[in-house]
């Protein structure tokens, strides 16, 4: 354990639906005067250890992190409510308001993450006064495609991705069947969730949605593939606080959808990473956490940090 860093404690958040969301919180051992919160938020399939190296940084440099497993994710059960966008983005608003309710707030998201984020002050514009910043990795106002590009890698991938959609949709007992038998190790495993046991940090990324059944898994594509974008003006209060980052070579939310979105909101300032995929901020975990913790201790002087 890092000596600026004091141990993660772990909570519980209920959704609207009753659901135990599993929150994780760290704080610095010296805290910064005025130190804002940071909220960082996964994407789909993995677990809020994605932002353990982050975390890490983060307290170093005397700041607050919330975090916490997404519903269908980790150590957050499915729960009964529908799985949608707007069940997430309902999600985020309770850990948020249990766990941060008062204080200046930093706002990062990977993917869906940063999806969530967008709806989120859609719908709750009076948060943007508590917000010094938001940083949206791999962001899009697209719906989810299968379609990727239209280079002829990006054509494969589509063909790959169309054939698993088709077994998720009309096969999930095969697919969880399985599942059910590929080594325990596997980030597609399908294992039981356990009953009670201590919880002492997120799973590991790549065990995301190893308690997650496959029609849940095309239900959440689905929902993304249908949903209809919130009007993100209100993003333009935050003007050059709300930072968009790409990776060159993402193949999943191409850069090219996260230059639209930053079309969107002239005011918003745009970096993308080259030879960054996907996996930007598993790759690149040092660059993002500047760029996060500039805004923490900047706001409108934000990005000034050394990369």
């Amino acid at each position: 354990m890092s000596p600026a860093q004091l141990p993660t404690e772990i909570v519980t958040a209920h959704a609207s639906d009753g659901t135990p969301l599993t929150v994780y919180m760290d704080a610095p051992s010296r805290p910064r005067p005025d130190a804002a919160t940071v909220v960082l938020v996964h994407g789909a399939s993995v677990t809020a250890d994605l932002w353990r190296a982050h975390t890490r940084h983060l307290t170093a440099h005397g700041f607050r992190v919330l975090r916490y497993d997404q519903r269908a994710h980790g150590h957050s059960p499915r729960g009964q409510a529908p799985l949608s966008v707007e069940q997430l983005t309902d999600d985020l608003d309770h850990v948020v308001r249990a766990c941060a309710p008062a204080g200046p707030l930093v706002l990062a998201g990977h993917s869906l993450g940063a999806l969530l984020l967008q709806d989120l002050v859609a719908r709750r514009p009076a948060l943007l006064s508590r917000a010094r910043g938001m940083v949206l990795l791999s962001a899009t106002a697209r719906q989810a495609s299968i379609l990727p590009g239209l280079r002829p890698r990006a054509l494969l991938v589509a063909a790959g991705r169309g054939l698993a959609a088709l077994a998720f949709a009309h096969a999930p007992s095969v697919v969880d069947w399985a599942r059910r038998h590929l080594p325990p190790t596997h980030r597609y495993a399908l294992t039981e969730r356990p009953e009670g046991g201590t919880v002492d940090g997120p799973p590991r990324c790549r065990h995301g949605v190893r308690h997650t059944r496959t029609a849940d898994l095309f239900t959440l594509w689905q929902a993304l593939h249908h949903y209809q974008p919130h009007d993100l003006r209100v993003l333009e209060r935050l003007g050059s606080r709300v930072l968009l980052m790409a990776g060159a070579d993402d193949r999943h939310i191409p850069a090219a959808d996260t230059a639209h979105l930053a079309g969107l909101l002239p005011g918003a300032r745009l970096e993308i990473v080259p030879r960054a995929t996907h996996a930007l901020p598993i790759r690149h975990p040092d660059l993002i956490s500047n760029r996060i913790a500039a805004l923490a201790a900047h706001g409108t002087d934000g990005f000034g940090l050394a990369s």
